[in-house]
């Protein structure tokens, strides 16, 4: 069995290496492995890139404005990507978080062109996160942890909220109409959000010190308490303010907006 399973995971090494995917100068010496005895190697070439492409679809079809703006450069990314990262799952989402980091590390030694590259592809993988997130039930379980019994209002960032820093402004690309827009360099806080009822997250920009809010605030905190003073009261005040937008949970009730659909 444990031959069997040696096997098994070395024809996988194979299907996913450089030599099976591109047919390069090493896949003669790779088809002289005794584990690959017998096979034929054209098919096992034929399947490695039928996987490959399959893999490449699915990270194109997240990152499909970067894509777009790197041009040849992102087929070269993806090449790059396959020799380093060979697959360990089948889902789409943790798969492009490696794309995602790949990306990242390639672009901290060689900045892309466009330079706000990078800014584009945080935001679609923020989009591709949002998109597994299950709100009403994440929204239950988030209401059902929440401290009791209390007579005090308490608060938590929404578990739907995922957080974005971009070095660019570059929302325009993300609005329908607004693509061709100059891209101003300035920071920009955003925070994707998946939201109940809609099957597209929304991208909304917000405050630094929102952000900073939102990252202190994934577990349940005391909203305020007697003789409140005044920056109990700015913080009371922006927790509301969040909550309207959906973006936090008060007391156990979502205060978003009615109209929001």
């Amino acid at each position: 069995m444990d031959r069997l399973i040696d096997t098994q995971t070395n024809l996988l090494r194979h299907l996913t290496s450089h030599a099976f995917i591109f047919g390069t100068r090493d896949l003669e010496a790779a088809a002289h492995d005794p584990d690959l005895r017998g096979m034929d190697i054209r098919r096992l070439r034929l399947e490695a890139e039928f996987s490959y492409s399959k893999r490449m679809k699915r990270i194109r079809q997240t990152f499909e404005r970067t894509a777009t703006l790197l041009g040849h450069g992102f087929e070269t990314l993806l090449r790059d990507f396959a020799a380093a990262s060979p697959p360990t799952t089948y889902e789409r989402y943790p798969d492009a978080k490696c794309f995602h980091d790949h990306f990242q590390e390639r672009s901290a030694q060689e900045p892309p062109t466009p330079a706000w590259a990078a800014d584009v592809a945080a935001i679609e993988l923020a989009l591709a996160a949002a998109r597994t997130l299950r709100p009403t039930a994440m929204e239950s379980e988030a209401l059902a942890a929440r401290p009791r019994p209390s007579r005090d209002l308490w608060y938590r960032a929404h578990p739907c909220a995922v957080p974005v820093r971009c070095r660019y402004d570059v929302r325009c690309l993300f609005e329908p109409g607004r693509s061709g827009e100059p891209i101003p360099q300035r920071p920009v806080c955003l925070v994707v959000l998946a939201v109940r009822g809609r099957r597209q997250p929304q991208v909304l920009e917000v405050a630094p010190e929102t952000l900073a809010r939102l990252a202190r605030s994934t577990q349940w905190s005391p909203l305020a308490s007697n003789g409140a003073g005044t920056d109990d009261n700015a913080r009371v005040s922006l927790v509301k303010r969040l909550a309207a937008q959906g973006l936090m949970l008060v007391d156990g009730n979502d205060s978003r907006d009615e109209n929001r659909g």
